[in-house]
């Protein structure tokens, strides 16, 4: 019997919601994708500004669209979510989930009474003769999540299921074609706002790291030094790109452009060497990237030799049959790097 799944990814500059069907063996069929635009502002670093803003997108997106149900799978991904790695003493799985609030509190930010608490077990191992479980923690603040239900809830929509952005991505960008056991790969998704970063290993996520970086910041500079509004320099962003090389002698946008790129990338070097200085990291191989922002022109080459790394599109349709989705080819190519969060919520129902 068909099982009909939504992921919506309610993004800083769109809501996004894709339809996928599951018929048990068979493959996963995308068969509907929609997304309306949002007002600027309205949802700023991952975070709810302009709630009824946000409720009249989400209206008008079933509405265009027809999406066939109204239970969906929300992601989240904000300043107001942690994400660490912490060894713990082992306990058996029902255990450690009813005595995690009291092990944790020292390693979050957010005080364990205000917090929705998750975890994923990346291994197991012994020292001193003690056995240990090392994990990887997730803490979002518990109002921060409930104003997301309450606006789906608004748009008479039901949340089955809320997920980690992160995690959605790692889902879609590599589900079964990833590297050998050993080999890590870093996934970025470059939002307008958020930017998702995740290594892996062998579909394993290893490390996560949430980036209150995105396009917006180079278009609020552009809009401030052009003395412009936002389409304009969106438009003037899209058309320059990054700069091959940082001179004092390009025009002004692309100066600006340039030093809001090298600091991104510095960001991502960053933490990239973080991640490899951790116990038990495994060596990251290549780079995969995906979401709006991450399509810059000469984004992925400055990456690649930056991180002396190759640097892939990502391709989050790569293991789904597409169906009747109302979308050419051409369209289905330019829409698919705005998709990985919203198709791996939706996976995670199947998979």
């Amino acid at each position: 019997m068909a099982n009909t799944i939504i992921g919506l990814d309610i993004g800083s500059s769109a809501v996004r919601a894709v339809q996928l069907t599951s018929g048990g063996r068979g493959p996963v069929i995308l068969d509907r994708i929609g997304h309306v635009l949002l007002p600027v502002g309205a949802v700023r670093d991952g975070e709810l500004q302009d709630a009824d803003a946000v409720v009249d997108a989400l209206r008008t997106l079933w509405s265009r669209y027809g999406f066939k149900q109204r239970k969906v799978r929300l992601g989240l991904a904000n300043q107001q979510v942690v994400v660490r790695q912490i060894d713990l003493p082992y306990l058996p799985e029902a255990e450690m989930r009813q005595s995690l609030q009291f092990q944790v509190q020292d390693a979050i930010p957010i005080p364990v009474d205000q917090a929705i608490l998750d975890y994923q077990t990346l291994e197991e191992y012994e020292k001193d003769g003690q056995k240990f479980s090392r994990v990887l923690l997730v803490a979002a603040q518990r109002d921060m999540v409930n104003s997301y239900i309450d606006v789906a809830r608004r748009a008479k929509l039901e949340v089955v299921d809320v997920d980690l952005d992160a995690f959605a991505v790692l889902r879609s960008l590599a589900p079964s074609s990833v590297l050998d056991g050993n080999e890590g790969e870093l996934l970025l998704d470059v939002g307008a706002a958020i930017t998702n970063i995740v290594v892996h290993e062998a579909g394993n996520p290893r490390f996560v790291r949430i980036l209150l970086m995105g396009g917006n910041a180079i278009t609020d500079s552009l809009m401030a030094a052009m003395g412009t509004d936002y389409d304009v320099a969106e438009e003037a962003k899209a058309r320059t790109g990054v700069a091959d090389e940082y001179s004092y002698d390009a025009d002004e946008a692309s100066r600006l452009i340039a030093a809001r790129a090298n600091r991104f990338i510095e960001e991502i070097r960053g933490s990239l060497d973080y991640y490899s200085a951790q116990q038990g990291a495994v060596p990251v191989r290549r780079v995969v990237l995906s979401g709006g922002a991450g399509q810059l022109p000469n984004l992925r080459q400055r990456l690649a030799d930056t991180l002396r790394l190759p640097v892939d599109r990502g391709h989050p349709m790569q293991e789904i049959k597409i169906g009747k989705t109302g979308l050419g080819p051409t369209q289905l190519v330019e829409a698919e790097p705005y998709l990985p969060v919203a198709i791996g919520l939706a996976l995670g129902a199947v998979t």
